[in-house]
């Protein structure tokens, strides 16, 4: 195929991709290895991993890396097909997070969560063998996500430093992704282990440190719990977190530097009257 007809296609093919292709998919597209070559070597094309490469308009993407990831789990197929698959990898967790907008985290390797066991040879990508739900996937900017509740159901799941996590709800219902019952169900697997008899309250002690959009405040009051129900005042419960909480501790099992997570542990019982608290809840 001559080079000023592969890049027309290849602009045809990739306007839903915003400007990527794979290999795979331009030998469908009946463009051999070496033409990609030649048009990598004449700058019409950048590789942007291996098997991926990315058109000049590809630039403007901002979620480039994360798409050529999303891509790369399976790349024979087009960006629509993917997301008309139910058996294709989803981008999840913190990568998910980051496409929604959704808190701060700022992910260190692309997860993407796949209903059968996957193995990559790039260190950058790891896959989480998990069923999804229907509704528990979105599209977002042409990629295919964990929907938010979903999102932030995996992020606890994972225990995520409660400063983090409470950013990641905050934002969630702020941007009117999902809402407090979705949320609170998503939350209640990992609830005793933030500390929280349910998924209710942890959804209110998230609230009650990032600070609430308006429409959710009155969530916080009802569902903060009393001082005997918070788990280092249960019989035979210690009286306070350990250092080894997930609530103390950052992402990977680091400390937490900053006083978030702190926070999360003493406004548990509390309550935002205390030195500490957020200034609007006082």
């Amino acid at each position: 195929m001559r080079t000023v007809d592969a890049l027309r296609a290849l602009e045809t093919a990739t306007a839903a991709q915003r400007g990527l292709i794979t290999s795979a998919q331009a030998a469908r597209l009946d463009i051999d290895r070496t033409t990609l070559s030649r048009l990598t070597a004449a700058g019409d094309l950048t590789a942007v991993r291996r098997g991926v490469h990315a058109l000049p308009s590809a630039a403007t993407d901002p979620h480039l890396e994360a798409r050529a990831a999303w891509l790369a789990g399976a790349p024979a197929l087009f960006a629509d097909e993917l997301a008309g698959s139910a058996d294709t990898p989803v981008l999840s967790h913190d990568s998910a997070a980051r496409i929604h907008g959704i808190g701060d985290l700022i992910p260190h390797r692309h997860t993407l969560t796949t209903a059968t066991r996957k193995q990559t040879r790039h260190a950058d990508v790891r896959y989480v063998r998990r069923p999804l739900a229907d509704d528990d996937v979105a599209t977002v900017d042409g990629i295919t996500v964990t929907g938010a509740a979903r999102t932030v159901g995996d992020l606890a799941a994972a225990r995520t430093d409660g400063g983090h996590l409470a950013g990641a709800v905050r934002d969630a219902l702020a941007r009117s992704l999902t809402n407090t019952d979705a949320l609170a169900a998503a939350l209640e697997p990992s609830a005793r282990a933030y500390g929280q008899p349910d998924g209710a309250r942890l959804l209110g002690e998230c609230l009650r440190i990032a600070g609430p959009p308006a429409s959710t405040a009155g969530i916080i009051e009802r569902s903060r719990p009393t001082p005997s129900e918070c788990s280092w005042n249960r019989p035979g419960a210690p009286q306070r977190p350990s250092s080894r909480s997930p609530l103390s501790r950052g992402p990977r099992g680091r400390p937490s530097r900053g006083p978030a997570a702190a926070r999360f542990v003493q406004i548990c019982c509390k309550g935002p009257h205390h030195a500490g608290a957020p200034r609007g809840n006082r």
